[in-house]
């Protein structure tokens, strides 16, 4: 978020990329974090698991975050080769462009951010859940408690990059806020290190995506056969009790 936030007004004044294009970009790179998502949640419930899912992400944005993207930005904003020639906006001469190769360096550096982004949240939330057996009432009401500062301080960080961090950016630097969004990333992540000996972990049940495929590959490799007579010639393999009744709608 602190990024994003204030990234248009990078890419129009130091960049100097129309302001449709800058808000396409920004747009982009919200939709591809969130569309990873997908990606993360398949990794993690296919083959890695919640944890190892968490852990990687996080290091991509916790160490790449600082050693290319976030430098990367950081660097684009300080170096002159990473940037265009700085220009007056009153001034009658037209502004030029950033270069073919100073664009690729930044976005490199900021779909990086966008993979680790899509890992982390696709898999945080339910780690979390993991930790909590919804079964025992005493660890019910604390998965409610977990939950209720969880979001509480999502917000709060979402609050202080949206403040703090834009005026940070725009009066003293922005290599000063990208590296505070660094900072507090590793700190985070030496913070989730450190509970892996006390978490609770849950064994992979594979991906919803990967049962929606099975059906759709089935109903389409099937589609010749005729439907039964009567339900108990349909193959059903759940437990009785977790049994979808059958209908005649969709035949």
């Amino acid at each position: 978020m602190g990024i994003a936030v204030n990234l248009v007004t990078y890419l129009g004044g130091t960049m100097h990329l129309p302001s449709a294009e800058s808000a396409n970009v920004v747009s982009d790179f919200l939709g591809t974090s969130f569309l990873l998502c997908l990606l993360g949640g398949f990794l993690a419930d296919s083959f890695l698991g919640r944890y190892l899912t968490v852990a990687i992400f996080a290091l991509v944005q916790a160490l790449v975050r600082p050693i290319v993207p976030s430098r990367m930005l950081t660097v684009s904003t300080s170096l002159p080769r990473l940037r265009p020639p700085p220009c007056d906006a009153s001034a009658t001469s037209r502004c030029q462009r950033a270069s073919g190769f100073q664009m690729g360096i930044f976005y490199l550096s900021l779909y990086l951010i966008a993979l680790g982004t899509g890992g982390l949240k696709s898999s945080v939330s339910g780690f979390g859940t993991d930790q909590f057996d919804d079964k025992d009432e005493k660890e019910k009401s604390q998965m409610a408690y977990f939950f209720n500062r969880f979001f509480f301080f999502i917000s709060i960080g979402s609050l202080l990059a949206v403040t703090v961090l834009v005026y940070i950016q725009d009066e003293v630097s922005r290599s000063w806020a990208y590296g505070i969004c660094c900072i507090s990333m590793l700190l985070a992540v030496i913070l989730f290190l450190s509970g892996t000996k006390r978490y609770r972990y849950k064994k992979s049940s594979g991906s919803p995506i990967v049962h929606m495929l099975q059906v759709t590959v089935a109903a389409f490799s099937k589609r010749q056969l005729k439907c039964p007579a009567t339900i108990a010639f349909l193959y059903d393999n759940s437990p009785e009790i977790s049994r979808i009744q059958h209908t005649d709608q969709f035949r």
